[in-house]
């Protein structure tokens, strides 16, 4: 029976469970207090974030599932390695839009309208976006940005300023292009992968200043004591995401290559402690 739920929870992508913490960035880059003000509005909404985005990836996997029983990188999810049926996954998914709809109105309408949205936006790329050159990393830059939204004003009392909204989509694309380096990589897709590269430079300069503008910020109001080491900590974690997609041997999904670094690791854990304390 547990292994059977294991099954189940698989499609809900577990490794993706960090871009629930774009809910909770606004929060962080306020500091502690704000995070402890609005820590039940934001548990909420990363709940109804995470049954909505697993709905997406099971309507995305039976979709894919002919293309993803030939990738390697992909074999090991429960419907392409066929430990769970299309119809299973289906009713699973059924019954987690009975459980959404429930919570729902305990959350600020606003929340509901970026949910719709990222809805339709990944329905698009499920169905033929996915294969347009930017238009791919531009839709799951604003995915990031949706969830950026839901933590901040006015679903609740903190505010946004331009920079973490610049950040986020910075490094959403940033990590997305190399997304696209690490899944082809060999010289056919020679141009595809300069354009990758270059993308990648770009979105990784914007996400950089706006970090860089976000502490300095703070460092003048007197809410950092070392503004300059959260952008250091970004990256030395930029750098070794660049360079495991660059392996030969860098076949796997992003999220591990980027969260199953240990110096990865290390800069997130010192990353929230800058901004925490």
């Amino acid at each position: 029976m547990i292994k059977r739920l294991g099954n189940f929870l698989g499609l809900s992508r577990p490794r993706q469970l960090y871009k629930l913490g774009i809910i909770w960035l606004p929060g962080l880059f306020h500091g502690k207090g704000s995070l402890q003000a609005q820590f039940r509005i934001l548990l909420i909404g990363s709940v109804v974030w995470w049954i909505t985005t697993t709905i997406v990836y099971i309507l995305n996997d039976i979709h894919d599932l002919p293309e993803d029983r030939l990738r390697p990188e992909r074999i090991h999810r429960p419907l392409a390695s066929g430990r769970i049926t299309p119809w299973e996954a289906l009713l699973f998914g059924t019954m987690l839009l009975g459980v959404l709809l429930y919570l729902l109105p305990q959350v600020p309408i606003r929340v509901s309208w970026l949910l719709g949205g990222y809805t339709l936006f990944n329905l698009g790329y499920t169905f033929g976006l996915k294969n347009a050159i930017g238009v791919r990393q531009v839709i799951i830059a604003i995915g990031f940005w949706f969830r950026l939204q839901s933590g901040a004003f006015p679903v609740s009392t903190i505010p946004l300023s331009p920079w973490a909204s610049l950040f986020t989509l910075g490094l959403a694309y940033y990590l997305n292009c190399l997304k696209g380096l690490t899944s082809f990589g060999d010289d056919r897709d020679r141009g595809f992968r300069f354009s990758m590269a270059i993308g990648a430079g770009l979105a990784g300069s914007l996400a950089l200043v706006s970090l860089v503008s976000i502490c300095l910020k703070r460092g003048q109001e007197g809410q950092m004591n070392w503004p300059v080491v959260p952008p250091i900590l970004c990256l030395l974690g930029m750098h070794r995401a660049a360079y495991a997609s660059f392996k030969q041997d860098s076949r796997k999904e992003q999220s591990d290559v980027f969260f199953f670094d240990w110096a990865n690791v290390f800069t997130m854990i010192g990353f929230i402690i800058m901004f925490l304390y």
